[in-house]
């Protein structure tokens, strides 16, 4: 594969930042092809960008079907243009598109680019994908906080450290915005004609426990399956806020975004009965 793990000078940022690239050329018959589509991949909190892709198989997930993966870096941001700290929404959104059709090539029609991440990253793809549904084709979303009202509450019962996070992108009386909401965002959405909208399929593990999320997700799938959503769906099986659910969640992921079976040939090989000699 074409790994490339570098940096770049962000004039959003006003400082360098890191940016991890898979590109496919695995396959001798595909290695002169253009991929068919590229994944910007968010991570989640108190994490980094390069965590997903050593703790999963979403490269390989990627080669089998020939397709690139932008691993971002954005540390406790939410994506967000913080309060106090970094532009990143801006980045990602407006900066990071050009960098990487002008170095890399990586530059394809909005039914071909695509947006996943993971918990604090899996909010970040419902808040930049439905702002910006002329980007993105489709939207996965991980796992993802979709109460920022609860979220904000609970805030006040937790360690300093965690509270000033949230301080550090929305300010001191957390005042979050229409476009900051998955709720207002998914509605808004739901008002564009259909194929304006991005298809959309949000995960969660039925375990998942951390700050209710999976209840978060419920409530939210039950709000959103009364909008006039073109293609979505809410997708979840048995696994907690953690990397084998988010492993199978991207191959789903994959599958969904190339409108293929890949995940259902994978599940099926998976559970092919082992012969013991």
């Amino acid at each position: 594969m074409a790994f490339i793990n570098g940096t770049f000078y962000s004039n959003v940022l006003e400082q360098e930042v890191m940016l991890d690239l898979y590109l496919p050329n695995d396959r001798a018959e595909k290695s002169i092809e253009p991929p068919v589509g590229v994944v910007y991949f968010l991570h989640g909190m108190g994490s980094s960008h390069k965590r997903f892709r050593e703790y999963t198989a979403a490269n390989r997930y990627a080669m089998d079907n020939h397709l690139a993966i932008v691993y971002i870096s954005a540390p406790m941001s939410f994506y967000s243009d913080m309060k106090y700290g970094m532009k990143y929404y801006t980045y990602i959104t407006e900066e990071l598109p050009v960098f990487l059709k002008s170095a890399y090539n990586l530059d394809f029609p909005r039914e071909k680019t695509f947006l996943a991440g993971l918990s604090m990253g899996g909010y970040g793809t419902l808040k930049i994908g439905l702002n910006h549904p002329e980007m993105f084709g489709a939207i996965a979303p991980f796992s993802a906080p979709t109460n920022m009202k609860q979220m904000k509450d609970m805030m006040k019962d937790r360690p300093v450290g965690t509270a000033q996070t949230y301080i550090n992108v929305f300010g001191e009386d957390l005042d979050m915005q229409d476009t900051d909401d998955p709720w207002y965002l998914i509605k808004k959405v739901s008002e564009l004609p259909a194929d304006q909208q991005p298809r959309i399929r949000l995960m969660c593990g039925k375990q998942d426990e951390l700050a209710y999320i999976y209840k978060q997700n419920v409530e939210f799938n039950e709000y959103a399956k009364t909008l006039p959503l073109a293609d979505y769906k809410f997708m979840s099986w048995s696994g907690g806020h953690e990397y084998m659910f988010w492993d199978r969640a991207m191959m789903h992921a994959v599958s969904f975004f190339l409108e293929n079976d890949y995940d259902k040939d994978r599940i099926k090989l998976w559970q092919d009965e082992i012969d013991f000699e």
